[in-house]
C-alpha cells in the first residue's frame, strides 16, 4: 500500500518539475510574448505554447496577466489559456503508448539529450535547452511503471478493506464521495492531472469503475474552476464578472457531463471485453478527449458571443495586477509585462504633459476619458523601478 502512494506521489513530482520546466522555456516564453492582433497572428504560437503547459490553472492566472495588463486583449486570452486544456491529454497518451515500449528506452534517450544539450556547439540550440526535461517525463513513466508493477498490492489491500467494492460499484452512494473528495482535493492540490495519473492507474488494473474515473476527473477540474472562481474576486470588477460568467459555463458543463455519463453508463454497457488492458486504454484516453474537447467547445462558444461585447474601453485598471508582477518578478513573463508597463506609463505622462500645455485640446477631451487616464497612472506609477 505505501509502496504505491509513494509510487503515485513520484510520478505526480516528476509530472510538475516536468510542467514547470517546459513552461519557462525560451521557446514558450518567446510564443507567449510574440506581438499581434488578428487570430492569424498568433493562432499557432498559442497552440503551441499550450501544449507545452501542463497546468490549466497555473495559465489561466499567468496568462490573465498579459490580458489585464492590455498586452494581450480578451480573445486573444481566451484563445491561449484554453489550449492547456489538452496539454494532459498529450501526456496520457505518451504514457498509454510509450508503456509498451519500455521505461529504461525512454530514459536512455532522455538521458542522452540532456548530455548533447552540455556540448558547447549544441547547448545554444533552443530546440535541444527545450528538450532537456524530458528527463523529469522518463522518470514519471519509469515511476508509473513501478506502479503498474506494484499494483498487486494495492489490490490485495483494496480487497483486505473492502475498498474495491467502493470503487468498482457505480452507485450514486459511492460517486458523489467520489467527486466532493476530487473536488476538495482539486481546490486544495496546486499540482493539475493528480486526478488523470491516479484513475489511470486504477481504472486499467480494474481497481476504479468507469463512473468512478470519470467523477475522479471532473472532480479535480471542478475544484480548479471552484479555486479560479475564488482567485478572481480579488482582481477589478471588470474582469471579475467577465470571468465569473465563464467559470460558472466552465461549472455548468461539468455538472451536466458528469450526469449524461452516469445516465449513459445506466443504458450501454462497453461489452464482455472490459477487463482487457488494451481497451481499458482506449477507453479511458477516449473518455478524456471527449471531456475536454467538450469543454474546450464550452469555452470557445462562450467567448465567441461574449468577445464581440466590449462593456467599456479598457484601460489597466487592476491595481493587484502590480502586486502580482511583483511577486512573481523571476517570471521572464511577468518581466516582459513590467517593460511594456513602464513603456505605457512613459507614453501617458508625455500625453499628459501636453495636455497641460495645450488647455484648448484638453477642454475637447470628455472628463471620464482624462479620469480614466490619471487613474491608469497612479496604477502603473506602482510599479518598483
Amino acid at each position: 500500500m505505501h509502496v504505491f502512494i509513494v509510487n503515485i506521489i513520484l510520478i505526480l513530482w516528476a509530472l510538475h518539475k516536468f510542467g514547470k520546466n517546459i513552461s519557462t522555456g525560451v521557446l514558450r516564453i518567446h510564443w507567449l510574448t510574440r506581438p499581434g492582433v488578428e487570430l492569424k497572428d498568433y493562432i499557432l504560437s498559442s497552440v503551441l505554447a499550450g501544449f507545452d503547459s501542463l497546468s490549466w490553472r497555473r495559465d489561466f492566472v499567468n496568462q490573465s496577466r498579459l490580458w489585464r495588463s492590455q498586452i494581450w486583449d480578451f480573445r486573444r486570452f481566451l484563445f491561449s489559456s484554453s489550449q492547456t486544456l489538452f496539454s494532459f491529454f498529450w501526456v496520457m497518451l505518451c504514457f498509454a503508448l510509450f508503456l509498451e515500449v519500455g521505461s529504461f528506452t525512454v530514459l536512455g534517450f532522455a538521458f542522452i539529450v540532456l548530455a548533447a544539450s552540455y556540448i558547447p556547439k549544441l547547448r545554444l540550440i533552443p530546440s535541444l535547452r527545450a528538450l532537456r526535461s524530458l528527463v523529469y517525463f522518463a522518470l514519471s513513466l519509469f515511476f508509473l511503471e513501478l506502479a503498474f508493477k506494484n499494483s498487486g498490492l494495492m489490490m490485495q489491500y483494496l480487497m483486505d478493506t473492502e475498498l474495491v467494492f467502493f470503487l468498482t460499484i457505480d452507485s450514486i452512494a459511492n460517486l458523489l464521495p467520489i467527486l466532493v473528495g476530487a473536488v476538495v482535493l482539486g481546490f486544495f492540490i496546486p499540482v493539475q492531472g493528480w486526478s488523470l495519473v491516479t484513475s489511470f492507474l486504477f481504472f486499467v488494473n480494474s481497481q476504479l469503475s468507469f463512473l468512478g474515473m470519470v467523477f475522479l476527473v471532473i472532480g479535480e477540474l471542478l475544484g480548479t474552476a471552484i479555486w479560479l472562481m475564488v482567485r478572481v474576486r480579488s482582481w477589478d470588477n471588470y474582469y471579475q464578472k467577465k470571468l465569473g460568467h465563464l467559470l460558472k459555463w466552465v461549472v455548468g458543463y461539468l455538472l451536466v457531463f458528469a450526469v449524461g455519463a452516469f445516465v449513459w453508463k445506466r443504458l450501454f454497457t462497453f461489452g464482455r471485453t472490459f477487463n482487457e488492458l488494451e481497451l481499458l486504454k482506449w477507453i479511458f484516453l477516449g473518455t478524456i478527449l471527449l471531456l475536454l474537447a467538450g469543454l474546450y467547445v464550452t469555452v470557445m462558444a462562450w467567448g465567441h458571443f461574449t468577445v464581440v461585447k466590449q462593456d467599456k474601453d479598457v484601460v489597466v485598471s487592476d491595481a493587484g495586477l502590480i502586486g502580482e508582477l511583483e511577486r512573481n518578478s523571476d517570471d521572464p513573463v511577468s518581466l516582459f509585462i513590467t517593460a511594456q508597463l513602464r513603456a505605457r506609463l512613459e507614453k501617458l505622462q508625455v500625453y499628459r504633459n501636453d495636455l497641460r500645455t495645450d488647455p484648448e485640446s484638453k477642454k475637447k477631451i470628455p472628463p471620464f476619458v482624462l479620469n480614466q487616464f490619471e487613474a491608469e497612472i497612479k496604477i502603473i506609477v506602482r510599479l518598483k523601478s
